[in-house]
């Protein structure tokens, strides 16, 4: 009588099991969002389940994606420190190699070349050249690595001279994960400087002058 009991109670229960069981994992991105529910979502670096336009509709999509997303993330990085270092240095490095400068006047000061702030136009079509022809021998070293190496990770183009990617592999996935936060970041960085100093009329030093000059200064 009493396993018939149990049995009775199981079946009670088992549908609301099986509801909570079901129930769609929330967006870490987006709390009042659901995340995503394919399988291969929530194995990268970064996944934070959100994709609202289900953009990455296969394993493939996700990998090309990803792909792409690091590209950008390290491109801005390098953005996000190169805009305000050339609004700081470029009259005394072009003043060492006696060139002439190339920032824009802006608000009191000389802004980074932009397409906002313009200036592109006085940059030297040698310089152009040479960074196209980087970036396509990178693109095409990258390409070569994916037809000859199978199981490579997005990103990866088994370039690390002094060894700081940990083989361990929570440590690795933590490093990457820090790589795809800064590199979000720097991308919404970079975005930002360009919206400030074309909405502010001022440069990235000038209203973040807080980042770029020693405290004692102003106090003394």
């Amino acid at each position: 009588m009493r396993s018939t009991s149990s049995a009775a109670l199981l079946l009670t229960l088992a549908p609301a099991g099986a509801i909570l069981m079901s129930a769609p994992r929330k967006s870490e991105a987006l709390p009042w969002l659901d995340a995503p529910t394919e399988p291969w979502y929530g194995e990268m670096a970064g996944d934070c389940g959100f994709d609202p336009l289900g953009l990455a509709a296969s394993p493939a999509l996700l990998t090309y994606y990803r792909e792409a997303e690091l590209k950008h993330a390290r491109l801005a990085m390098l953005a996000a420190i190169g805009w305000p270092a050339s609004e700081l240095w470029d009259d005394g490095l072009s003043g060492l190699v006696g060139a002439d400068p190339l920032l824009t006047p802006l608000g009191g000061g000389c802004a980074a070349p932009s397409i906002l702030n313009g200036g592109l136009n006085n940059v030297s079509p040698l310089f152009w050249g040479a960074a196209l022809g980087v970036g396509a021998a990178f693109e095409a070293y990258s390409i070569q690595l994916r037809f000859s190496e199978d199981a490579l990770a997005p990103g990866d183009l088994k370039f690390d001279p002094l060894g700081m990617m940990p083989t361990e592999r929570s440590r690795r996935k933590r490093m990457e994960l820090a790589e795809v936060k800064h590199g979000r970041i720097a991308m919404l960085a970079v975005v930002g400087y360009a919206a400030q100093e074309y909405m502010l009329g001022s440069t990235v030093v000038q209203h973040s002058d807080g980042f770029f000059t020693p405290f004692w200064s102003h106090f003394f």
